[in-house]
């Protein structure tokens, strides 16, 4: 996901990118530090997010959102400032978040989980395509690439399982060193004389469950 930070403050904007640039697929196309920079980045640039400093050197940030709001209806604004009474004028413009500096990692992607569904990037040939984390039912890890298996389909991508469950944690957990489940998908636990297989809704095998995982797996249900 492309988006624009316009803060005046140089150590804010590279926070927001350094947090950031730990989850996949946002990037930021443009960096400005006055109000009067944001709508020609915008118009520039084709984003659905704008990171938006209140206290900045000629519009501030609430004028600058009472423009684009007029104009750009699908774009996000998420308000960053170290004053949090602005937050009631932040929303009085329909931000769709607000932020209080320094902002805090969880804080950051607790509020972009919420306002877009986290989906995950594959390739079929040419074609970039997505789907989202929610369908993933399991993940597979194959040599140095990950098999998902999805509503719909499987396909292969360049995240580790590691990777996935650090991103993903509410998400996923480990039943075996080389599969992942969705939490929500488990259906029951079956003891059998070969160990603990996991049944889960909406896909046709039962998948082995390790030892050490089945401790782990117990707290959730």
């Amino acid at each position: 996901m492309k988006y624009i930070i316009a803060d005046d403050e140089p150590l804010a904007r590279a926070r927001i990118i350094r947090l950031l640039s730990t989850w996949p697929h946002y990037e930021c196309v443009a960096q400005v530090g006055s109000g009067d920079e944001v709508e020609p980045a915008i118009k520039e640039h084709s984003v659905q997010l704008l990171f938006l400093d209140i206290n900045m050197p000629g519009l501030d940030g609430i004028k600058t959102a009472e423009i684009l709001n007029q104009k750009y209806r699908d774009l996000k604004i998420i308000f960053i400032t170290a004053h949090s009474e602005f937050a009631l004028q932040a929303f009085n413009v329909f931000a769709a978040g607000f932020l209080v500096k320094p902002v805090s990692q969880s804080d950051l992607f607790s509020l972009l989980a919420r306002l877009f569904k986290p989906r995950i990037q594959y390739q079929v040939g040419n074609q970039t395509r997505w789907v989202e984390v929610d369908d993933v039912i399991v993940a597979k890890a194959e040599d140095k690439l990950t098999q998902i298996y999805f509503l719909g389909g499987d396909a292969t991508i360049d995240l580790s399982l590691k990777k996935l469950i650090s991103l993903y944690p509410e998400h996923f957990v480990q039943i075996h060193r080389n599969t992942l489940v969705k939490l929500k998908s488990i259906k029951q636990l079956e003891h059998t004389s070969n160990g603990v297989l996991i049944g889960l809704n909406n896909y046709p095998e039962k998948l082995s469950v390790s030892r050490r995982a089945y401790s782990a797996i117990k707290n959730y249900l």
